[in-house]
């Protein structure tokens, strides 16, 4: 696929705009869609029609076995959670995974504190990533570009690290350091943040918006695949909200208008034009081709089969975002400075409680 094609804004319409809360979610049409057949992991999991486990009995903490029964492609997600087996895992990378294949895909742990079976193989969970970890993962893949047998490594430590802080920042304890509890520990109050956004018709993707910034966009080929991921991404756009209101000098009331919207996300689709110089390009781990690329402000990543995009992610970052380990972005050294916080969301009449 050309490179100067990939991120197109004449390509990319906005259906819908919906608000809650401090969250604003803009539901997109990118063009073409509906051209590629394949289906989520989540949907071929509920199907009995792959299967996730270790690579040995033994296991690798950054290897995963994948076997897809299916005639069909099957498309895991980078940020997809799965549960079980030796250890919680995080996909580092989306995988078009070819119908009958058996493969190893690239993984991250996100449960430091476990290394002891709890079954035989993984569940794809209901929660994405949240975006510090999908960008630490694609920056450290961009950074391999020049090195092809370690092209999807990420760097354990620090995704080990961004887990600690989340499970901080949220003020959770895991007994095994575990991505996942804190996500389960608020799953109710999740659901009272974004019950009232709707998946669009003829939508193939969204652009998020918190505190009216734009934080993320999504775009898939497939609507049936934007639908299975939709509540997903919704619960990891929660999760980060809480983090970015807390770290936030002011909070937001006014409401984003459809115009606002369309401006931030046309500008940052179009922005990768202007980067294609450093535009890097790699073999997907099974299926299709990635492109990446990082600017001063936002990571890219889309992957293509047959010239016509699967999955194509924009991650907008701010100045502390890109943790190099001198320094945790995320917790304040002052405990206090949680306090005050959270007195900032209460000044504006919406209490930490209401929204998580």
């Amino acid at each position: 696929m050309d490179k100067n094609s990939i991120f197109s804004s004449s390509a990319t319409s906005i259906l819908d705009l919906q608000s809650q809360h401090f969250i604003s979610i803009a539901q997109i049409q990118h063009m073409p869609f509906n051209t590629l057949p394949f289906m989520s992991v989540h949907r071929a999991y509920k199907k009995n029609l792959l299967k996730v486990e270790e690579v040995s009995e033994e296991g690798n903490i950054n290897e995963l076995l994948l076997s897809n029964f299916s005639n069909s492609c099957i498309l895991i997600m980078d940020g997809d959670i799965l549960k079980g087996a030796k250890q919680n895992r995080v996909v580092n990378t989306s995988v078009l995974v070819a119908p009958k294949a058996k493969i190893i895909i690239p993984v991250s742990c996100v449960e430091q504190g476990r290394w002891a079976y709890d079954g035989n193989d993984f569940m794809p969970s209901e929660e994405v990533a949240y975006r510090k970890i999908r960008e630490q993962k694609n920056r450290d893949i961009y950074n391999n570009r020049f090195n092809a047998s370690q092209k999807h490594h990420v760097d354990q430590r620090r995704v080990w690290d961004h887990v600690g802080d989340f499970l901080a920042d949220h003020g959770e304890h895991s007994a095994t350091a575990s991505y996942s509890d804190a996500f389960e520990s608020k799953r109710m109050n999740i659901g009272r943040v974004i019950d009232r956004f709707k998946v669009c018709e003829k939508a193939n993707g969204l652009g998020y918006f918190i505190n009216g910034k734009l934080y993320g966009i999504e775009i898939f080929n497939r609507e049936d695949v934007y639908r299975d991921y939709f509540k997903r991404i919704l619960n990891s756009i929660a999760m980060d909200a809480v983090i970015i209101l807390r770290r936030s000098n002011k909070v937001e009331t006014s409401r984003l208008s459809d115009g606002e919207a369309n401006a931030a996300i046309k500008d940052a689709v179009a922005d990768y034009n202007k980067h294609l110089d450093t535009v890097d390009a790699c073999k997907g781990v099974c299926l299709g081709v990635e492109h990446r690329l990082i600017t001063g402000k936002e990571i890219y990543y889309d992957l293509s089969h047959n010239d016509q995009t699967v999955h194509q992610s924009i991650l907008n970052f701010e100045k502390d975002d890109s943790f190099d380990g001198s320094k945790n972005p995320y917790f304040p050294a002052d405990p206090n400075d949680r306090t005050e916080m959270g007195s900032r969301l209460e000044r504006a009449g919406r209490s930490l409680s209401e929204v998580l």
